[in-house]
């Protein structure tokens, strides 16, 4: 391919630098680790040479690169069939001297690192946008537009022109309806049962309540660290998708994906197979033969129904505008799900209140997937604000950050049950489950009580919020941390005494 040259020969400059910067202070490298850089992101192989040695260095342990030692790690460098020796490219490169200047410069400088790397990312950015034929280079006033711009300004204006062009489709803030209209088709939706959502697992009493997992629709799992907003995901949303089979993206910036993966192996084997795995075993190594059996028949599972269904987004640094940018990406290509675990505050919003920040970003992430635009189906757990684990839990337990419950259908909110709440009869916060159950001779339905074992473990989950359904009953589960397992067991209507 070739480009023009206003979008190669301006990118010489900050590519040297760059460079420069990253080798007179090669911390610099951990700064941009998680950043794609390629060789199309250069135009001279020369700083693309020497940005790929350094990288290399500092991977191998060298903060300090110096001529020697640059010298002999090239000299260790295994020669690569048909490709020239790492130490015959330096030296044709001009070796240390190529290199020296540049880290004198940086130096005595300051630290521009940042500037020259958003130069080098705008002008390969437009190198692609020019190969994939969607700039006209022959427009000049536009080319030099696009010169002037930042890395963000250029991003931007690409932005609003893709909208532009499709802002026919759906176009307006306003629809206007005559509201007994197309009453017959709402009929037939409501008897055909399209208003449910996805079921959820294992979970009828919830699914009842908040009438499935919906598209268009955000969701919140709000509870105490510790307490298991991830597993809870995992049990009861992730296998949901495969057992509907239906895509979905995982943006996590808590855990990493191996201990993901390690919760879906637990969760399948215990959910799915009936042969609970002890989670605490599994990360002490030395399996018996009985425990490889089970996670080797839970990977079976997995493999068979959940193969190209959930892709994980690894944030290494939390900024909502990734993930948003991800559903744009996947969600033509049928990714109609997304968990965030966990859904916080933006650091990118510096000049914000964290509250402030929080709301923004809710009402950011509601835009996108709302039924009217990308139309997906969002589950985001949310860290319980401390000190406010009442005995009751509604939306003043988000504290100031509860502007971000005007945007979402759903509120779950969970804890677990305190001591004086079991079968204390001398206990004035007893609580009373029971589930419903039908009158064989009278045909009607009335609560049966259910008794909670002192010696098990309980959650109650609270509906603080709920667009399908009520609010003013709870749900029990029976929680077993060991084996990843929530079991919903009653109903229970906790009262509002306020404090703990």
């Amino acid at each position: 391919m070739k480009y023009i040259k206003e979008f190669i020969e301006p990118s010489y400059i900050h590519e040297s630098l760059l460079v420069g910067y990253l080798w007179a202070n090669p911390s610099l490298f951990q700064k941009y680790r998680t950043h794609k850089v390629t060789q199309e992101t250069f135009t001279e192989a020369v700083w693309y040479f020497y940005f790929t040695v350094g990288k290399q260095m500092f991977e191998n342990g060298i903060r300090d690169f110096d001529d020697k030692t640059t010298y002999a790690f090239l000299v260790s460098r295994p020669k690569e069939k048909n490709k020239k020796s790492y130490i015959d490219a330096y030296n044709d490169f001009g070796g240390y001297d190529t290199i020296s200047e540049l880290m004198e410069a940086c130096k005595s400088d300051s630290q521009n690192d940042e500037y020259h790397f958003s130069e080098i990312q705008k002008y390969e950015s437009l190198r692609k946008l020019q190969k994939d034929s969607l700039i006209n280079v022959e427009d000049r006033l536009l080319v030099e537009k696009l010169l002037k711009m930042t890395l963000k300004q250029v991003q931007l204006y690409i932005t609003v022109k893709q909208k532009e062009a499709f802002s026919h489709i759906n176009s307006g803030d306003v629809i206007e309806h005559d509201l007994v209209d197309g009453l017959d088709e709402t009929i037939e939706d409501l008897n055909s049962g399209e208003s449910m959502g996805s079921p959820l697992h294992d979970a009828p009493r919830l699914n009842r309540k908040i009438k499935g997992w919906k598209n268009g629709s955000l969701y919140y799992l709000v509870l105490s660290s510790g307490v298991g907003k991830s597993s809870i995901a995992m049990e009861k949303f992730i296998l949901s998708l495969f057992e509907n089979q239906e895509k979905a993206l995982l943006a996590i910036n808590e855990e990493s994906v191996k201990k993901w993966r390690s919760l879906l192996l637990a969760t399948i084997s215990a959910k799915i197979n009936k042969k609970p795995i002890n989670r605490e075993k599994m990360f002490e190594g030395n399996f018996q033969q009985d425990m490889l059996d089970k996670l080797e028949a839970a990977k079976q599972w997995a493999w068979k129904h959940g193969q190209g269904l959930v892709k994980t987004l690894e944030l290494k640094k939390y900024r909502v505008e990734d993930i948003l940018s991800r559903v744009e990406l996947y969600r033509p290509k049928g990714y109609t799900k997304l968990i965030i675990d966990t859904f916080k505050p933006d650091r990118s919003s510096t000049d914000l209140a964290r509250w402030e920040s929080f709301s923004n970003s809710a009402q950011e992430l509601h835009d996108l997937i709302k039924e009217d635009n990308y139309n997906v189906g969002t589950l985001a757990t949310v860290q319980l604000k401390l000190g406010k684990e009442t005995r009751y839990l509604d939306l003043d337990s988000t504290g100031k950050s509860m502007e971000i419950n005007e945007v979402a259908a759903v509120v779950m909110m969970g804890r677990l049950l305190f001591a004086d709440e079991y079968q204390d009869e001398k206990s004035k916060f007893k609580l009373k489950p029971y589930n419903y159950k039908k009158d064989e001779l009278t045909g009607e339905w009335f609560e049966e009580p259910y008794k909670l074992n002192d010696k098990k473990t309980y959650l109650v989950l609270f509906l603080a919020k709920n667009r399908f359904g009520s609010e003013e009953e709870q749900i029990i589960y029976e929680v077993n941390y060991e084996i990843n397992s929530f079991k919903e067991v009653a109903f229970v209507k906790v009262p509002r005494y306020g404090g703990m």
